[in-house]
């Protein structure tokens, strides 16, 4: 019982599962700003794209 008791208190005292949670926290905020810039592009983006393809089928 003691040993679980030991391992209870260096699990509590790790700083390795923050500064894990703190990059997915990272990872998750770009993720969600990567695709709100997306969804706002969008329509430049296929615009675009749909002039590159009828100026390659016109030449």
């Amino acid at each position: 019982m003691n040993y679980i008791n030991k391992l209870m208190v260096r699990v509590r005292e790790s700083k390795q599962g923050q500064t894990m949670t703190e990059y997915v926290l990272i990872i998750a905020a770009i993720a969600v700003a990567g695709y709100i810039a997306y969804q706002g592009l969008e329509g430049g983006i296929n615009t675009i794209i749909s002039n590159v393809t009828a100026t390659l089928k016109a030449a």
